[in-house]
């Protein structure tokens, strides 16, 4: 395969917990407290779409845009300054760097904060490109986004691979045609059967992976 499309959080950056957290802590700026079930219900939105989420189901005030400011607010330290390489990472973008396989990367964070991220850990040069579901107008629970990125890439879905660690992803790329690799991340230790059910391949980690590669 000759073209990988990489997530950012739970696959290339062990930042999830970040995620698991920001809808909680965003509401609590407000003087909301979170029903059951919030981090579930987030799990496959983009920036925007949480922004919406949190107009029609906590009633918060302001525009969608100054929501996503607010969020990006809460995420942009922990971006800037401390989220860490998932343990392999650079050897593995190295081997396919060596390979002259090209990657880019697709992810629901905001550009600023991904590039932010990805410069700071020292991999962004091994990406020809990020793309963001917000610029993409979509969200990983669509098969379209992935097809939309590989028509702009002049890519075929068999000669790509999807690389993702979560299972609504994961599903949207097969259900578009394209090959996947499954990363195991704590976050979804609950749909990691599931993801090893649906993906054409699955590793627990990058070790795995340089192992078998």
């Amino acid at each position: 395969m000759a073209f990988y499309i990489f997530d950012m959080d739970g696959v290339l950056l062990d930042s999830m917990s970040l995620w698991e957290h920001l809808g909680e802590d965003f509401l609590a700026t407000h003087g909301v407290k979170a029903r059951p079930g919030l981090r579930e219900a987030m799990v496959t939105l983009s920036m925007p779409q949480s922004a919406e989420f949190f107009r029609r189901e906590y009633g918060i005030s302001g525009s969608i845009e100054e929501i996503v400011a607010q969020e990006d607010a809460l995420a942009e330290e922990f971006y800037t300054r401390r989220a860490p390489l998932k343990e392999g990472v650079q050897a593995v973008l190295e081997k396919l760097r060596g390979e002259n396989v090209r990657c880019v990367v697709l992810t629901a964070t905001d550009r600023p904060l991904a590039e932010a991220a990805l410069r700071r850990t020292g991999i962004l040069g091994y990406f020809s490109k990020i793309y963001t579901c917000t610029e993409l107008h979509s969200s990983k629970d669509m098969p379209e986004i992935f097809l939309k990125l590989l028509e702009k890439e002049k890519v075929t879905p068999e000669n790509a691979v999807v690389v993702e660690d979560s299972l609504h992803a994961i599903r949207s790329a097969h259900a578009a045609g394209i090959p996947t690799l499954a990363v195991f991340d704590e976050s979804g230790r609950d749909k990691w059967p599931e993801c090893r059910a649906v993906a054409t391949e699955a590793v627990g980690g990058w070790p795995e992976w340089l192992e078998r590669h």
